[in-house]
């Protein structure tokens, strides 16, 4: 799922937040304020790595591994935050 960034005109806070390409987030996470969230321009990720002689079972356990500690790093600095 893609991962956008908005920031609240209300709370100033910037958010991470995960939906799909197709909706937009209008309610922020941080202080429940109705139409204040504004998109941020954020930049994607590449690897660099050598694929050609990975497998594809192989390129999708890299990636969930990747996920998974990205999401334990986002969840650290929520937890942080709060």
């Amino acid at each position: 799922m893609p991962r956008y960034e908005y920031r609240c005109t209300a709370c100033e806070k910037v958010s991470t937040i995960y939906h799909p390409s197709c909706e937009v987030e209008t309610v922020c996470p941080k202080c429940d304020s109705g139409s204040t969230l504004i998109k941020l321009l954020t930049r994607f990720a590449t690897s660099t790595r050598r694929t050609a002689n990975k497998k594809a079972g192989t390129l999708t356990e890299e990636f969930i591994e990747d996920s998974k500690r990205e999401l334990r790093q986002q969840r650290d600095k929520l937890e942080k935050e709060r």
